[in-house]
């Protein structure tokens, strides 16, 4: 019921979808044998901020009075968003034409979902997928391609090769700090006209 309150499954069929139709869509482009980091980077993005929104009910202080566990409910929620972006892309690997390596599926789905689930806490679920969007935009301009300084490796992190050390720091950071404070603190209350905030 939480799940469904929280419009998950409409989530999970966009993300799913946006997955499929970006790997069909590139399996259709000929002559090329593997997809490149940005096309992996962008589609694991938009997979990912379809659950920004989900990340909020639509009364959380009515959620709070709810005799649960909200940490390991908050957590599983973002294990199970993991799973729905990062399966499909992981299940290419098997296939004759795999949609780029699966250790950058999972590293830029991590990424993400953290920075997603840590913007969640400090702007809301409906605001949550600006700050995903950005970093991976900028990520994937030609103007911001990966370099040798760190600045430029952390903004390219999305990007980098599936082995780079700094994007795994980053993604690992990002995942970390976000899933730990959404499971602990959840989105900010909204201030209705009824209650205060």
């Amino acid at each position: 019921m939480h799940l469904r309150g929280r419009r998950v499954p409409t989530a999970a069929a966009v993300a799913a979808g946006t997955v499929a139709a970006m790997w069909c869509g590139w399996r259709a482009w000929p002559g090329t044998p593997a997809a490149c980091a940005e096309a992996v980077s962008l589609t694991v993005m938009l997979a990912v901020v379809a659950f920004g929104p989900t990340l909020g009910g639509a009364d959380e202080s009515l959620d709070r009075t709810a005799a649960v566990r909200w940490p390991a409910v908050r957590a599983g929620h973002l294990l199970l968003a993991a799973a729905v972006v990062a399966g499909p892309l992981l299940l290419t690997a098997g296939t004759a034409a795999p949609f780029g390596p699966p250790a950058l599926a999972l590293r830029d789905t991590a990424g993400l979902l953290g920075l997603t689930a840590l913007s969640a806490t400090l702007d809301g679920p409906a605001r949550a997928w600006i700050a995903p969007l950005t970093w991976t935009l900028i990520a994937v301009m030609p103007f911001t391609a990966p370099g040798d300084g760190l600045a430029a490796q952390v903004v390219t992190w999305p990007v980098a090769p599936a082995g780079d050390t700094t994007a795994a720091v980053c993604a690992t950071v990002l995942a970390a700090v976000g899933a730990a404070r959404y499971a602990r603190r959840g989105c900010p209350r909204v201030a209705t006209p009824d209650a205060p905030a």
